[in-house]
């Protein structure tokens, strides 16, 4: 008998649609359904008439209530990571922010386990949410099936529908502080002037935010306000010109101080351009060997990671490319939700 599954669906209802939780919990209803071991009903509707066995919340925000006190049957969630308790100087939570967290720490004592993305973020869980380590279940993401190598012509397409410079640097993502935005931009003050940076994201534009006024007073400290090309526009599905606008850099860069994951690592890879990334967090465990890795998160050492790759011959360029996508190819949507499978098993027996 399939197993009977109640994934609830607010994240592809609010906000969080365009983000990566909306992603996760697409691929995963997606991949669920073609399952025959899982009947799946998706729902935020408590009063759904759906006998589930298990409900499985794909998200958790430390600082609303998004899950019940009380559950009926099997509860799994997934958190992705707890980032803001790690720098909590940059994630200010005010009163009612403090109070939804400890409702959610509440929340979470009736839950029968957590999935996490990493080992990295498994340690984390424990240690800020006071979770049992033994009921903490890591199963790493995949990236985005729909994206692959892109030709030359749809590379110049893209290229001249986006105008992007001829030779740049790329950045796919939010501009959290954790992102390190800053030191990312301050790269380019130590590379030649023809190497612009493009980054690709909702948020890359004027707000009264403190991350944005970092961004925008590193622009300005660097001069190289001429250099930097910011896409606001991409739709999240528009897999092919995302595509080619990772398979136009020079390289990709992830220089984030913390990642719970790091998705867009493997994204880069699976399209065939090579990863420059730090060598902290849940970085390492999802990079491995398969990225120039930076041991500090500053702009002097990515610099010197970026004319580390642009000196490599084509050979070395190709070999390398071919090593990391066959990585990034390991980790799949089937395996994900074949090992997210298991934990309802495992879940149910106890």
């Amino acid at each position: 008998m399939p197993i009977k599954v109640l994934l609830n669906d607010s994240p592809l209802k609010n906000a969080n649609a365009i983000r990566g939780v909306g992603a996760y919990t697409r691929f995963l209803a997606k991949y669920l359904a073609k399952n025959k071991a899982i009947e799946l009903a998706l729902s935020s509707n408590k009063d759904l008439d759906f006998k589930a066995e298990i409900t499985h919340y794909p998200f958790f925000d430390l600082f609303f209530s998004t899950l019940p006190l009380l559950n009926k049957g099997k509860t799994i969630v997934t958190i992705h990571d707890v980032i803001p308790l790690i720098f909590p100087k940059y994630y200010p939570t005010g009163k009612k922010g403090f109070l939804a967290l400890m409702r959610q720490k509440m929340a979470l004592k009736s839950v029968n386990a957590v999935i996490t993305d990493s080992n990295n973020s498994k340690t984390d869980i424990a240690k800020y949410l006071k979770f049992p380590l033994d009921k903490i279940y890591v199963i790493p993401l995949a990236s985005n099936p729909g994206l692959k190598i892109a030709n030359e012509e749809e590379i110049q397409k893209v290229s001249k529908k986006y105008k992007l410079p001829k030779k740049y640097l790329l950045y796919v993502g939010d501009i959290n502080y954790n992102k390190n935005i800053p030191q990312l931009i301050k790269t380019l003050k130590f590379l030649p002037k023809e190497i612009q940076l493009v980054c690709v994201g909702k948020n890359f534009y004027p707000q009264d935010i403190p991350e944005w006024k970092a961004i925008e007073a590193q622009i300005a400290l660097s001069d190289v306000a001429k250099r930097i090309k910011f896409i606001t526009d991409l739709a999240s599905e528009n897999n092919a010109e995302l595509s080619a606008i990772y398979g136009g850099a020079l390289a990709y860069l992830q220089a984030s101080l913390y990642e719970g994951f790091g998705l867009p690592i493997l994204e880069a890879m699976r399209c065939g351009t090579p990863v420059i990334c730090a060598n902290n967090s849940s970085l390492m465990e999802v990079a491995l060997n398969k990225a120039v890795m930076v041991e500090e998160a500053k702009a002097e050492s990515f610099a010197l990671a970026v004319e580390e790759v642009l000196a490599w011959s084509k050979t070395t360029r190709e070999k390398f490319i071919k090593q990391a996508m066959a990585h990034a190819n390991k980790f799949t949507w089937d395996k994900t939700v074949k090992a997210t499978i298991d934990v309802y098993q495992e879940v149910l027996k106890k």
